[in-house]
């Protein structure tokens, strides 16, 4: 098994330099189709692998949990890997997303030059993100953290066009300074705890709670980067928009995943109970904001695929919430357990259910973005545009196309007896026992509980997002399937597209949108046993929970509210506000002044930063010229001499005029004709001789030390490197 879970990491990695090397030079359509085939074959050996191992553990090939380390020696650290549920869960759907999109990319990239580039970055992406969700310590989380952010950096460059690298740049300045933040933080837990394993992280007791709290706020920032969290999701629209349409729906579907991973990691391995409260309020107003503006964003989009990647931020949102939630309710169990030296069923209940709301709902958005970004790259192979007055009617007439979107949106809204309504119901359901539990325990020591206020604020928007979620979709599924594009011609063209997709990519897209109607029409057989196994990070089968009613009154309340929601606002913001011209189609609305990347963040790097920077180097500069023209003034002070010598110094005159008047003396005295012997002149050549020797000398001296730190430089470098 060890050698199964280091297989998974390495044999991706190891594959893309194959690749590459067997491809590099080869440009022919005949040799893409092989390309294509072989990355086939890579994601499906891949793909079994993890599966093989995820059955192995499950129980169906033997039973119980095994964890597998090993240690490679890097920087003194090592790499260390484990194997929990929650990480086999989502290594099988990583190998299951590159293998559909692989399937997918053999029609979408058949004419693309550069593909093998794209292959071997992709291989690389997929090794890195592998070591991510079986990384045991942060420090291993970090390293492939951080080459899966470079590698898919690539993705988002793909195009070459301006807008992709303007795109990618944004891409890659967050990914760097998450990195950062990450460092940072890594740094802070290191020197306190002297660890960085996971395990034994769990089980230090905390005196101090600033240092750890201070290493938890870097660390969101850096994964908070990665999923798409506000405030650092301005990187999110742009990118999903630029990439291919296999990239961008791994973006979404399995790259986003490894942020929240991290911060649930943090919060699972790293927060003591300590911080609990503390920590959930700060998941729980950030994940608030995040789903409620990804939602009023993605309403408002005038294009395909940009409204799909807010929806993406909206439903991190909601996964945040969940965190956040999460959080609270281990809050509860903690100190309530202690102070009654009991915890409740109901209140266990709360805490289980929160959990397993969080896990489904990664899981649920992972399937369902698969299938909606892969539709929307199937639109624009034939429309050749993501915008909604040019895609507008294409779906006419296309009833596999029809279905599968229709299942993906409902999964994604909410709906009931599709995926997305089970783990929508736990995470509302999370927040309705919270207020609950709340009310029933105010003032009790320990818990530093929100307000009631607070709460049912959180739970409304809770549903108005829901609301949101269905309305967007709802334009979306109108735009595609209902209305009819305003240019005849292009209509016809459009409903005369019987070949509008290969086999295999029908075939990728119909894999991914099995699981969402199964999930949700069998939520206690096939979610709730999912999420047993899975929704454990740490490692462990989850203890017994009761079987949840997902089908009552009381929980298919909140999804009809929703659908009232999505009715209002699709009706007032789509068809009134976006269609305000209907001859002129639709139109973005959302206020361009208000973009964040445009007019806060790249203003804040790029001018302000520059500005004060520049401010900061004039006033050392000033400094430094004061300070030379002070010492000209009294230490160096200038000393002018009664005229301007022709040649020679001052010294040279002097020595060579008293030399001459010692030789007239000696002539006078002698009775013999004076010459002059022109000393001042024969001095100040020697002079000059002598300081220009001098100069070489000091020249040559020079020249060696620096060739001296040089070499000194290049020795420290090998003993750093060997050592």
């Amino acid at each position: 098994m060890m050698n199964t879970t280091i297989f998974a990491v390495i044999f991706p990695l190891l594959a893309a330099f194959a690749v590459w090397l067997i491809f590099r030079n080869k440009r022919l359509d005949r040799d893409r189709s092989v390309l294509a085939i072989v990355m086939l074959v890579i994601s499906a050996v891949e793909l079994a692998v993890v599966l093989c191992y995820l059955l192995c553990d499950w129980g169906f090939f033997g039973s119980g949990f095994f964890a597998a380390e090993i240690y490679v020696g890097v920087s003194g650290l090592g790499l260390h890997f484990i194997y929990t549920g929650f990480r086999g869960v989502f290594a099988v759907i990583t190998a299951f997303a590159w293998f559909v999109t692989f399937l997918y990319a053999k029609e979408f990239m058949k004419n693309d030059t550069r593909v093998i580039r794209y292959d071997f970055f992709n291989l690389l992406t997929l090794g890195a993100t592998m070591g991510i969700f079986y990384a045991a310590d942060f420090f291993t989380l970090f390293f492939f953290f951080e080459m899966m952010s470079f590698t898919s950096f690539m993705w988002v460059a793909h195009r070459q066009t301006y807008a992709s690298q303007y795109a990618s740049g944004t891409y890659l300045g967050i990914a760097v300074a998450g990195g950062m933040a990450i460092l940072m933080g890594i740094f802070i837990v290191y020197a306190n705890f002297g660890t960085l394993e996971f395990e034994k992280l769990g089980t230090i007791s905390v005196e101090n709670t600033v240092p750890v709290l201070a290493a938890a706020v870097c660390m969101f920032l850096g994964f908070g980067a990665k999923a798409g969290a506000f405030p650092v999701h301005v990187w999110l629209p742009a990118s999903y928009t630029e990439a291919p349409a296999p990239a961008t729906t791994l973006l979404s579907a399995v790259l986003s995943k490894t942020g929240i991973f991290g911060l649930i990691l943090i919060t699972c391995e790293l927060m003591p109970p300590l911080l609990w409260g503390s920590w959930g309020r700060l998941i729980l107003i950030a994940g608030v904001i995040t789903m409620v503006l990804g939602g009023i964003r993605a309403v408002m989009s005038g294009n395909l695929k940009t409204t799909i990647a807010y929806s993406s931020m909206s439903q991190i949102g909601f996964i945040l919430v969940g965190i956040g939630m999460l959080a609270l309710h281990g809050e509860f169990v903690e100190f309530l357990g202690q102070g009654r030296m009991f915890v409740t069923d109901e209140e266990l209940a709360s805490f289980y259910m929160t959990r397993n709301g969080v896990f489904l709902h990664m899981v649920n958005h992972s399937i369902v973005k698969l299938v909606l970004f892969l539709i929307a790259g199937v639109v624009f192979m034939n429309a050749g545009s993501y915008e909604l007055n040019r895609v507008r009617g294409f779906g006419h007439g296309k009833p596999f196309l029809l279905v599968t979107f229709l299942l993906a949106a409902c999964g994604v809204g909410g709906i009931p007896l599709f995926n997305g309504y089970v783990s929508k119901t736990l995470l509302h359901e999370s927040i309705a026992e919270y207020a609950k539990l709340l009310g029933s325990v105010q003032g009790t020591m320990g818990v530093q509980g929100l307000s009631p206020a607070f709460v049912k604020a959180v739970e409304y928007l809770f549903l108005f997002s829901g609301g949101l979620t269905l309305a967007y979709m709802a334009k979306l599924f109108v735009v595609l399937f209902v209305e009819r594009n305003e240019d005849t011609l292009l209509q016809d063209e459009y409903e005369g597209k019987k070949k509008y997709a290969s086999v295999l990519s029908k075939a990728a897209i119909a894999l991914c949108a099995v699981p969402i109607p199964l999930i949700g029409v069998l939520p206690n057989l096939v979610a709730d046993s999912l999420a047993t196994y899975g929704a454990e990070v740490s490692g462990g089968l989850s203890p017994f929970i009761e079987q949840v009613y997902y089908f009552s009154l009381n929980n298919l309340s909140g999804a009809v509210i929703s659908v009232v929601v999505a009715v209002v606002v699709y009706l007032l913001v789509v068809r009134f506000l976006m269609l305000r011209r209907k001859n002129e189609g639709y139109h973005e609305i959302f206020p361009a002044w208000l973009d964040l990347e445009k007019y806060v963040y790249r203003d804040i790097f790029y001018r302000f930063f520059a500005f004060l920077l520049g401010i900061i180097a004039r006033i050392l500069d000033s400094i430094v010229d004061s300070i030379v023209v002070f010492l000209r003034k009294t230490v160096y002070k200038d000393r002018p001499i009664p005229y301007t010598l022709p040649e020679g110094n001052r010294m040279t005159h002097l020595l060579g005029k008293g030399m001459e008047n010692v030789y007239r003396i000696y002539c006078a005295a002698r009775k013999k004709e004076y010459r002059a012997k022109r000393y001042e002149h024969k001095l100040a050549l020697r002079s000059m001789d002598l300081f220009e020797n001098m100069r070489i000398i000091e020249r040559s001296l020079s020249f060696g030390l620096f060739m001296f730190c040089v070499g000194l430089g290049l020795t420290m470098i090998y003993l750093l490197l060997v050592n």
